[in-house]
């Protein structure tokens, strides 16, 4: 077994266990395609910032191998929004939002959704443990 797979091989709760959360915006009363389709745009923001190199890029292919776990929790306003992400960019989770271009539902450059990690999910958890699902 290579250095890399014995890093993360307890891949079922263990402290190598990973994965992604989602954060929406609840107070912007989005439909539900919508919310599914900025949900796609902040996992696919995470994964170009992830493969872009340095700690992310191990990050991101233990969560690939993994299966690529995600949750979708809410957040009751924008300034609760911006705090987790001051939060997760201080301790070196990754963290993308989700800024709309405006052709259906919400203003242009209205912030949906905030996109964290892949990380170790304990370092997730210490964000989001508070959270509710959406």
């Amino acid at each position: 077994m290579n250095a890399f797979r014995a890093l993360f091989a307890p891949i079922s709760g263990g402290s190598s266990a990973m994965k992604m959360v989602l954060v929406v915006r609840s107070d912007l009363g989005l439909k539900k395609g919508k919310i599914a389709s900025q949900c796609a745009h902040a996992a696919v923001l995470c994964c170009m910032r992830a493969s872009a190199g340095g700690p992310g890029k191990n990050k991101l292919e233990a969560w690939l191998m993994q299966g690529q776990p995600k949750i979708v929790l809410r957040v009751d306003s924008l300034q609760e929004m911006h705090l987790l992400t001051e939060r997760a960019e201080a301790i070196g989770v990754i963290a993308e939002i989700v800024r709309d271009a405006g052709r259906t539902q919400v203003a242009s450059g209205t912030e949906t959704v905030l996109g964290l990690g892949p990380d170790r999910s304990a370092a997730i958890d210490s964000l989001v443990g508070s959270l509710k699902l959406l």
